[in-house]
């Protein structure tokens, strides 16, 4: 499946970085995705996919339900 990473989301104002739609878009291919196998596809660091997870969360784009062993729930974006 090819994925396109050039549309914009925009949420409350807030416009999401490339790295921001790559991360989501694996989420919705993969909800039990690591960090690190994020890391991996999307080509930064593991410290970086940290940072930018902290960011949508704050966003309110996405969730994790069930801790460690649990999935990403991706919210419905405006213009998504």
């Amino acid at each position: 499946m090819e994925l396109n990473y050039t549309t914009t989301i925009v949420k409350v104002g807030n416009t999401l970085t490339t790295n921001q739609k790559k991360i989501i878009n694996e989420m919705k291919l993969n909800p039990k995705i690591s960090a690190q196998i994020l890391s991996d596809k999307v080509g930064i660091s593991k410290r970086k996919i940290e940072e930018n997870i902290a960011k949508l969360k704050n966003m309110n784009i996405i969730e994790r339900e069930g801790g460690t062993r649990g999935y990403w729930e991706v919210r419905n974006i405006e213009g998504d």
